[in-house]
C-alpha cells in the first residue's frame, strides 16, 4: 500500500498545487495538509477534507486514506435473512 501522504505531496506537486492552497481549499487553516505530510497530525484526513483534497487532485478517495465501504459477501450464509432492527 502507497503512503497517501507521499500520494498527496506528488500529485499536488505534478499539478503545481501548493499544500496550503489545498489546505485552503478545504476550509482549513494554510499549514494543515503540510502538518499532515510532514508531522502525521491528524493520522488520518477527515472524510470531508478528503473528498476535497481527492477532488482537488482528481483522486479516488481510497488511494489517500478513504476507506471502502462495508459490504455483506455474495453467497455467505444468512446474507438473506432480515437483520432485527
Amino acid at each position: 500500500m502507497t503512503d497517501p501522504r507521499q500520494i498527496i505531496r506528488d500529485r499536488a506537486a505534478a499539478r503545481g498545487l501548493s499544500l496550503s492552497s489545498l489546505s485552503v481549499l478545504a476550509g482549513r487553516n494554510v499549514a494543515y495538509l503540510q502538518q499532515f505530510v510532514s508531522r502525521g497530525t491528524p493520522r488520518r484526513l477527515p472524510d470531508d477534507v478528503r473528498l476535497h483534497v481527492a477532488m482537488a487532485l482528481d483522486l479516488d478517495e481510497t488511494t489517500i486514506g478513504a476507506r471502502m465501504p462495508w459490504m455483506p459477501a455474495v453467497g455467505c450464509a444468512g446474507h438473506d435473512a432480515a437483520l432485527p432492527l
